[in-house]
């Protein structure tokens, strides 16, 4: 599943006048979100653009570095942290993966929506991309392109888009060509989400897996 791949991939880098512009209008976009909350759609693509997987459910988010994110429907799963642990829940599988939270992980896409955005010249290589007809990715205003300085790490690049300066949809091009598209919907920002949505315990029977 390309869910985990999104939510914890390793770091980027960026360097250049001109590219920290565009950095700072990333960077501006981003500063006032504290809270997220959105429902979203993934669809997977292989390299010669066959729909692999398609799928739904909800995000929450909360500074710092801390996410929950449920998947709905027949693949039903639970990816949890509270900015030190990670707990991803396959529910067919009944099977709770444990990890604890690197300092790359914590620079990957999903964190920086409600974390340090001021780090964002120092890992990533951003681009501004280009409007057409007023638009840019599938239904954005505002869209921007971030690839690995080194191009180490799971993805060649991923793409965010804005709508009305709100976060509209992402895109993930990984390492093997498969393309992963993110539409969000009913998205509510700055809104009090408590600490306890953060927090997860395998369901009793549940095999635990330590991954440190």
């Amino acid at each position: 599943m390309k869910i985990f791949t999104f939510l914890c991939m390793s770091s980027l880098s960026l360097s250049g006048l001109c590219v920290a512009t565009e950095s700072s209008e990333l960077q501006a976009l981003l500063t006032p979100i504290s809270t997220l909350e959105a429902n979203f759609s993934q669809t997977v693509k292989s390299e010669q653009g066959r729909v692999l997987q398609q799928l739904s459910g909800k995000v929450w988010l909360k500074k710092p570095a801390k996410f929950r994110w449920e998947v709905r429907g027949k693949e039903p799963r639970i990816i949890v942290a509270d900015g030190k642990t990670v707990w991803d829940f396959d529910q067919d599988l009944e099977q709770v993966t444990v990890q604890q939270l690197t300092a790359e992980q914590i620079r990957a896409p999903i964190f920086f929506l409600t974390g340090d955005v001021n780090t964002l010249d120092r890992d990533f290589k951003i681009v501004q991309l280009p409007l057409k007809n007023k638009t840019c990715l599938s239904n954005s205003n505002a869209c921007f392109q971030l690839k690995p300085k080194k191009g180490e790490g799971s993805f060649q690049w991923i793409r965010i888009g804005f709508k009305n300066k709100t976060l509209n949809e992402m895109e993930l091009l990984d390492q093997l060509g498969q393309y992963s598209q993110f539409l969000f919907s009913d998205l509510k920002l700055n809104g009090k989400i408590v600490d306890a949505k953060f927090m997860f315990t395998p369901p009793k029977g549940a095999d635990v897996l330590e991954n440190n």
